[in-house]
């Protein structure tokens, strides 16, 4: 049986048990998409009319397409972002911000268009690729040649181990992307909350930046959640943004407050929601999900960037050779 997606716009036909992905691909539209199972959350979309089979992913009127069904007639709309892009380039530098997280500047050959709060899969010379959210420079002017990773620095990792050892400067590095659903909707005016743990404090960080930078008139608080005050490497950040104005910006920490640390957890420290604000969250798959839940509680907008594991093993796309910077 087939029945008629209509998908940003246009319409085709669809068959019934097709996934949305599977099925706008068939008709020539493409859902941006990556991980294609139910993590990454690039693909979702709204569902304003009709219905699907959201195989568990709803969240409000939207749904992940990758594992959403057809069932029946529906309109499916998704706020377009810069097409999928590969780009070659080189290390530019890498720096310590803290005992478990290095900073890596890449140097591109071209211009990689994104939009702060996404991400990209990123894949250095020899080692299989690996997926970091885009973040800024933290107390500098950003480059439109540099791409900025913030990287947490694993026992057992393969690529976060060799970064300043076998990586160094110059080492030739592969991008693609840019991925993720989490970056600011040009239409939404309403209070901004910016909630992240650890090192999902990268895209949280690009995402401030970029608001400052564009002279914002939105209510912003930034929440950041810290295992121990030893982990606050982003204090250059904190600093930046209070030298502009953005003072609205609560650490805490698990273990213990210290200073104008607090303790607990940063959805524990969260401001009062409501159906105006939109919640970017960024970090522990936890953590997200619990900042979802509080802010689908209220019909919060909730923009969700989990930070899951990265598998050992080398892909097909990751085996192929580097091509040489030029």
């Amino acid at each position: 049986m087939r029945y008629t997606l209509n998908i940003n716009g246009k319409s085709i036909l669809a068959e019934r048990g097709e996934t949305l992905v599977d099925a706008a691909l068939m008709g020539k539209i493409l859902i941006p998409h990556d991980c294609a199972t139910g993590h990454c959350e690039t693909c979702r979309v709204n569902v304003p009319y009709g219905s699907v089979d959201t195989a568990g992913t709803a969240y409000g009127n939207t749904v992940l397409a990758c594992r959403s069904r057809v069932v029946g007639d529906a309109t499916i709309t998704f706020e377009t972002a810069p097409e999928l892009q590969k780009v070659v380039g080189k290390v530019h530098s890498i720096a310590e911000l803290s005992d478990k997280v290095v900073e890596v500047c890449v140097q591109i050959a071209a211009p990689l268009h994104y939009r702060p709060g996404q991400y990209a899969k990123v894949q250095f010379a020899g080692f299989p690729a690996r997926e970091y959210s885009f973040a800024a420079k933290m107390d500098q002017e950003d480059s439109d040649e540099l791409v900025v990773f913030q990287v947490k620095k694993l026992r057992q990792g393969r690529v976060s181990t060799a970064l300043g050892d076998r990586i160094k400067v110059g080492h030739r590095v592969r991008l693609q992307g840019p991925f993720g659903n989490a970056f600011l909707r040009d239409a939404e005016t309403g209070p901004l909350v910016l909630a992240s743990s650890g090192t999902g404090f990268a895209p949280i960080w690009s995402l401030s930046k970029a608001l400052v930078k564009s002279r914002h008139r939105r209510n912003l608080t930034i929440v950041t959640g810290l295992n121990s005050p030893a982990d606050m490497y982003m204090l250059p950040a904190f600093r930046w943004l209070a030298d502009h104005g953005e003072k609205n910006v609560t650490i805490v920490s698990r273990e213990m407050a210290s200073g104008l640390i607090r303790k607990g957890t940063p959805d524990q420290h969260l401001p009062d929601l409501d159906q105006t604000t939109s919640v970017h969250v960024a970090g522990n798959p936890n953590l997200v999900e619990r900042v979802k839940q509080k802010a689908l509680a209220v019909n919060a907008h909730c923009y969700a960037d989990p930070f899951t594991p990265s598998q050992n093993r080398m892909s097909l796309w990751d085996r192929l050779p580097v091509w040489p910077f030029s």
